[in-house]
Formats: C-alpha cells, sequence, structure tokens
C-alpha cells in the first residue's frame, strides 16, 4: 500500500516538474518576442526619422547614388523617366528640375553652358533603355555627369568618353552622337570632335541670332557632289573604307545603335553628315576645305543662307550642302540627308 502511494506521490511531481519547465519555456519565449519587438521598432522609428531629415535638408546635400535614388516611372522605357528629375519644360514639379548641369573630369569641374544642357536632357529623354543597352566596358576613366536640381540635391551619373555611354543602376545605355560632340567640345576641345564641334556651335548661335530673310535660290543636286558622289554613294563607299576610329552612338531617329567613325583624307562621319576636312575631295565646280570665301563664290554660282561661320545650300527644300569657315576659309565641307 505504501509502495503504491510512493508511486501516486511521484507521478503527480513529475507532472507538477513537467508544468513548470513548460511556463517557465513559455515566459521566455515571450520575453525573446516582446525583445524582437521593441528591437524592431526602434529600427522603424530610427530609419523613418533618417528619412524624414533628409528630405527636410534644403542644402549641402552630398550626391546622390542612383542605385539608392530611383524615383522614375518602371513602365517607361526611357531613360529619363528612370531618373529622379525631369527637364524643366515638361517638369510639374519644380523641385525635380535641373538648375545646371556640370561635368566633372580628373577633379576638374566644367560647367555645361545653359543654352546647351539641352544636349544632354534631350538624350536622356530619348534614349530607349532595350535598344540602346551596352555589355561594353568603358575603356578609360570614366566622367561624372553632375546635375543640380533646383531643390538643392545633386544627382551624379557616370559617362564613358571611349563608349560614348551613360551608366545607371549597373548598366550603360549609349547617349547620341550630340553628346558624343558636346563631351568632345568640352573634355577634349582639340580633338577632332571636339573642334568640329566648337564650330557647329558656334553656327548654331549664328543662326539663333539671324534676322529673317527670304529663302535662298535652290542649286541643282549634281552641283554639290563631292568627287561625284552624292551622299548616299558615300555612305556605301564608306561601309567598305577601314576606319582609323570609330564609336558608338545611339540614334533615336531610327532605334538603333550606329557608329561615328573617322576615315582617312580627314572624313568623318556622324549621324546623317559627311564631313570633309581636308582639300583632297571637292565639288564639279572646284569647291573644297580651304579655298576663300570669293573663291568659293566664283566657284559655285549659287545663293546660299550665309551665318558669318556658315554657309548653306539649298536643294529641292532641303539645306544638303554646307561650308564652315574659320578666318575666311573653308574649314569643313559637309554633306548631309534630311531625316
Amino acid at each position: 500500500m505504501n509502495n503504491h502511494n510512493n508511486r501516486k506521490g511521484y507521478f503527480l511531481a513529475g507532472v507538477l516538474i513537467a508544468l513548470a519547465a513548460i511556463l517557465i519555456i513559455g515566459i521566455v519565449k515571450l520575453q525573446e518576442q516582446d525583445k524582437l519587438l521593441r528591437t524592431t521598432n526602434a529600427a522603424v522609428n530610427e530609419a523613418v526619422n533618417f528619412e524624414r531629415m533628409v528630405e527636410e535638408e534644403s542644402s549641402g546635400q552630398e550626391p546622390a547614388p542612383l542605385e539608392e535614388d530611383q524615383m522614375g516611372e518602371a513602365d517607361s522605357l526611357y531613360l529619363l523617366d528612370h531618373l529622379p528629375f525631369k527637364e524643366e519644360e515638361v517638369s510639374s514639379i519644380k523641385e525635380e528640375e535641373v538648375s545646371s548641369i556640370s561635368v566633372i573630369h580628373s577633379g576638374i569641374k566644367i560647367e555645361v553652358p545653359t543654352e546647351r544642357q539641352y544636349v544632354i536632357l534631350q538624350s536622356l529623354r530619348f534614349t530607349d533603355m532595350q535598344a540602346a543597352v551596352t555589355d561594353e566596358s568603358p575603356l578609360s576613366e570614366q566622367i561624372i555627369l553632375q546635375f543640380n536640381l533646383t531643390n538643392q540635391r545633386v544627382i551624379e551619373v557616370p559617362y564613358s568618353m571611349d563608349n560614348n555611354a551613360y551608366e545607371v543602376a549597373g548598366k550603360a545605355y549609349y547617349a547620341d552622337d550630340q553628346v558624343l560632340l558636346l563631351m568632345h567640345g568640352l573634355i577634349r576641345p582639340e580633338s577632332e570632335l571636339g573642334v568640329y564641334d566648337t564650330f557647329e556651335e558656334k553656327a548654331r548661335l549664328e543662326m539663333e541670332q539671324l534676322e529673317e530673310q527670304s529663302e535662298p535660290q535652290g542649286i541643282e543636286l549634281e552641283q554639290i557632289t563631292v568627287d561625284d558622289l552624292l551622299f548616299i554613294d558615300w555612305e556605301e563607299r564608306l561601309k567598305t573604307e577601314i576606319a582609323d576610329w570609330e564609336i558608338s552612338y545611339y540614334d533615336h531617329a531610327t532605334g538603333e545603335v550606329r557608329e561615328a567613325r573617322k576615315f582617312k583624307d580627314g572624313i568623318i562621319q556622324l549621324n546623317n553628315k559627311i564631313i570633309f576636312s581636308g582639300g583632297s575631295h571637292e565639288t564639279p565646280g572646284g569647291v573644297k576645305v580651304g579655298l576663300t570665301t570669293t573663291e568659293v563664290n566664283n566657284k559655285l554660282d549659287a545663293d546660299p543662307r550665309k551665318l558669318p561661320g556658315k554657309w548653306s545650300y539649298r536643294v529641292g527644300d532641303y539645306f544638303r550642302f554646307h561650308l564652315y569657315f574659320d578666318d575666311s576659309k573653308v574649314k569643313y565641307m559637309v554633306l548631309t540627308q534630311p531625316l
């Protein structure tokens, strides 16, 4: 009988010990969960406070890396829509507008002229992220495009001179040929593209200042052939030539990646342009690089649209033949193809 009672006592004691152990374990787990919850809430509050602090700052902000600062339209194919700013003329939020653009290279900061900021913004606007993407690695030190916004934020976009490509969120996208010219004009002004950019921009500004004048009379297409070749003939011929160098660019008009190329005898091929910078090529009348304005008038009996640094000749509805002057002598002879 006593043995039976002892066994019952041992059994009840064991049950009580087990229940106590379960209770203790439950209490410990509840304490751990409470501690974790407090830690998580503290972290969330800290992150929210930090975000508010960043948003409230209005000046002196560090440049924002794009991987951490994406605020574009995820469904858009165009690069500008994936950047945290807009062009001035289309932005409905003033604080997101670009007030200025700088180029940083080798520790030197160069301001992009206000009248040329549109070149970069327009390129970003029409860069198709599917058609313009490239796996090509940059060959040289990258340049930084620094976009200064009206709300004092600073956004930086790396750019490769050799590849003519932007780098955004770990991927590279080709810029157009106008950005290629602009960057050479700013960073490598003595290069072939840099020198041509200087003359092209000078003519553009002269055109903006041009007072209204009557349209010049057109000339025959055969008068502006170069070595008896039209623009389309030169395109075909250059396909078989070996280029001294070539740089890719994105042509947003066709949605294709093409190449700017330099050939022997000073021929440069850009988007819808063939540029002759040497005197070994000429028109049927003998117009070529190196002639004076008087010699040009004597050899090409036509009425051009005259700017101080550029004469343009109309064939049909379009200006297809252009002469750029440096100190009253032909610096470039250019064939163009209308879009």
